[in-house]
């Protein structure tokens, strides 16, 4: 009975949540089927710490950008304190950065650090990038390239930045990312978005005045809101507001490669209007994991490298766990999770639970191909949550690549996966017409023969008991 009242109440918890006004309080985690009916599931993630009074450092305001260096150390750009503050995880402060290159810091909005300790600042205020050796002096500043290709109005006031292993400089600017090189020299923009086609906008630049065609016609892309460069050297972007995609996984010459299907839950606000996703940052583990979190209902959303959801949990409110307005999260090599909230100027540490590290296992073995190694994470997963439909999906994709057909349409089933179970059923039909064609051809053809047979006998039984009925007659005659 108490486990029965305590599921009940987990599930109105839930119904409740679907309104970003209402904090997912006594909820772990939580994922939702097609329709998105939400069901809960063990903690992914537990509560490490939480902290935002820097002793005498004080506090930080309006923080934009936190980026978990090689050395596990957090740096954070302290935006309208006009500092870097770099930080342990439990939130003790190591060093405070005020300047670089010769001048105070203004509004930074974005940092990273290289492999080799360097600091990169985005010190959006001074219109430039500011960077630091590890040792902390001056490496060098990088202000607007001089390129025919950049407007003349164009200001180099980005707000993130990334370097990836090509020496290629990455900031976010708008809507599109920046490349440069080390010598300052503008290298393109990577991954605009398609703005679409537009019949109203075509019939205005047609048939509109000059001013109905100044006002209407130009339209400007979806536009990134962050960004992060993984270990497979793919830059992972976000679309601030892009209905479907809002995950791009962008190749060397910009093209996704990323699942384009819909992240996020649409929620509810208090006077019932829809809310769609608002991703505001993104990072991705070594195994690539990817985790981000939505700004306007402070959930964090958690996808494998096929778009599947493993998790969600977090929200909006003010007890621990919860936020105001998360702008950033990172990761550790530890896959412990760090959360950047701009209004109250707090970080969350969330660490890892032991089930979401079997789903990690799971997914990562899987996606290098060692499926029999994938298949023990993912029972023992189901042995912690036999309801659990990610795991269930991840038995039948190990059991179709063993060909062990009926098992996989079962756990398909339980998975209420439709595709899967349609395309499994469709081999082991196929399994089984091959595995008994032969006899059940030779039986046809055992049956016809027996069938001719048993014809020809009734045939010649119904001549003789015709001739015997004329010979009878005849006799009578």
């Amino acid at each position: 009975m108490k486990r029965f009242l305590a599921l009940l109440l987990t599930l109105v918890v839930l119904l409740c949540a679907c309104s970003p006004a209402y904090a997912v309080v006594g909820v772990d985690a939580f994922v939702a089927d097609e329709d998105e009916n939400y069901i809960p599931i063990p903690a992914a993630y537990e509560v490490y710490t939480t902290f935002k009074n820097l002793n005498e450092y004080g506090f930080m305001n309006h923080p934009e950008d936190i980026f978990v260096g090689p050395d596990d150390l957090l740096y954070v750009a302290d935006t309208e304190n006009n500092r870097v503050l770099v930080m342990d995880r439990e939130g003790v402060v190591l060093e405070e950065i005020t300047s670089a290159c010769g001048q105070d810091l203004k509004m930074p909005r974005g940092v990273y650090v290289g492999d080799d300790g360097s600091l990169w600042i985005a010190d959006t205020g001074n219109l430039r990038l500011a960077t630091l050796n590890a040792d902390r002096t001056d490496r060098k500043a990088y202000f607007k390239p001089d390129s025919a290709l950049l407007e003349n109005n164009f200001t180099f006031d980005v707000q993130k930045i990334f370097v990836a292993n090509t020496g290629y400089i990455y900031a976010l600017k708008g809507a599109n990312l920046l490349a440069i090189d080390e010598g300052n020299n503008f290298r393109g923009y990577l991954g605009a978005d398609d703005v679409g086609f537009s019949l109203s906008r075509m019939l205005i630049r047609m048939f509109g005045t000059k001013s109905q065609v100044e006002r209407t016609v130009k339209q400007e892309p979806a536009s990134y809101s962050n960004f992060y460069i993984g270990s497979d050297n793919m830059i992972y972007g976000i679309l601030s507001n892009k209905d479907t995609a809002q995950i791009r996984k962008l190749n060397s010459v910009g093209n996704n490669t990323y699942e384009e299907q819909k992240y996020g839950f649409t929620l509810t606000d208090e006077e019932g209007e829809p809310l769609e996703p608002t991703l505001a940052d993104i990072t991705v583990e070594d195994n690539g994991i990817i985790t981000v979190v939505d700004r306007i209902s402070g959930l964090i959303y958690q996808y494998d490298q096929e778009g599947n959801l493993l998790c969600t949990f977090g929200g909006i409110g003010t007890v621990g766990g919860l936020f105001q307005i998360p702008v950033s999260i990172d990761h550790d090599s530890q896959g412990y999770l760090y959360v950047l909230d701009y209004n109250t100027g707090s970080i969350t540490v969330f660490k890892p639970t032991h089930f979401i590290h079997l789903i990690h296992e799971a997914v990562t073995l899987h996606g290098e191909g060692r499926y029999q190694e994938a298949l023990g994470y993912w029972e023992q997963a189901l042995d912690i949550d036999s309801n659990y439909s990610l795991a269930h999906q991840g038995v039948a994709k190990v059991m179709a690549k063993q060909e062990r057909w009926e098992e996989s349409l079962h756990s398909y089933y339980l998975a209420g996966d439709k595709d899967g179970y349609s395309e499994a059923f469709t081999e082991y039909r196929h399994e089984m017409f091959r595995q008994y064609f032969v006899p059940v051809v030779f039986a046809v053809f055992v049956g016809m023969f027996l069938l001719i047979k048993l014809l020809s006998l009734l045939k010649r039984k119904a001549d003789e008991w015709a001739d015997d009925v004329e010979m009878g007659r005849g006799l009578k005659g």
